[in-house]
């Protein structure tokens, strides 16, 4: 892996990135595309499109996590926020690269598959329910589904992947969290208790994918005044 100097050598100003942001009050972090601006690194500023970035909700005593595309290899940064420069910069200093093991724990990325949730353990009433993703993660996934299910409790989830092979993902899971967002839609945070390595490195492997074809996009920012 390589270390912080030898990224930032490689880094060209401008370049377009990804940002995992820490929001107060939530454990979510919000995703963003924004571009790189070399200063005095590790030290470095990140630019905005106009009203992406949610100043107001930025935790500023949580680290973010940058995204970042060298050579077709993706890099990933732990770094603290220094300060909101305006409404469309930040200066952030990096601190750590994360470890491939890691990443599960700092990204999600935007993904809409199809998903199948169940009970995990044999109840007498059985229910099946079919639903879509938000995000996901080496760790667990958001998903929409028509009705609530209790928090904590354990599901079996079937997952179908919108890169690779076809062949559904199975896994258990506990409810981290449930909550309605419209008529018959429930907005539900589902956490990984267990799930092969395998299948794990599966959706690992499709957050790269995705995250690359985000990073492929060209970010149009105005420089901080």
């Amino acid at each position: 892996m390589p270390t912080l100097d030898e990224i930032f050598t490689q880094i060209e100003t401008d370049k377009a990135v990804r940002i995992a942001l820490p929001i107060i009050g939530t454990t979510e972090k919000k995703r963003i595309s924004c571009v790189y601006q070399r200063t005095n690194p590790p030290e470095f500023i990140l630019l905005f499109t106009p009203g992406s970035l949610p100043v107001d909700e930025i935790d500023m005593n949580r680290k973010a996590a940058v995204l970042l595309d060298i050579k077709g290899q993706n890099i990933s940064l732990a770094a603290d926020i220094q300060e909101k420069i305006t409404d469309q910069a930040l200066r952030l200093v990096a601190w750590e690269v994360i470890r491939h093991e890691q990443l599960r724990d700092y990204f999600r990325v935007d993904v809409s598959a199809p998903l199948v949730a169940r009970p995990a353990l044999t109840k007498d009433q059985e229910w099946s329910m079919s639903g879509e993703t938000v995000d996901v993660s080496g760790s667990g996934l958001l998903a929409i589904f028509n009705r609530p299910v209790d928090q904590g409790e354990p599901v079996r989830v079937e997952l179908i992947l919108p890169t690779g092979n076809a062949e559904p993902i199975e896994a258990v899971a506990h409810v981290v969290r449930s909550r309605k967002i419209d008529e018959n839609q429930y907005q539900i945070a589902l956490h990984f208790d267990t799930i092969d390595s395998e299948d794990r490195d599966r959706i690992m492997a499709c957050c790269f994918e995705i995250q690359r074809k985000h990073l492929r996009l060209k970010v149009q920012v105005k420089n901080p005044e």
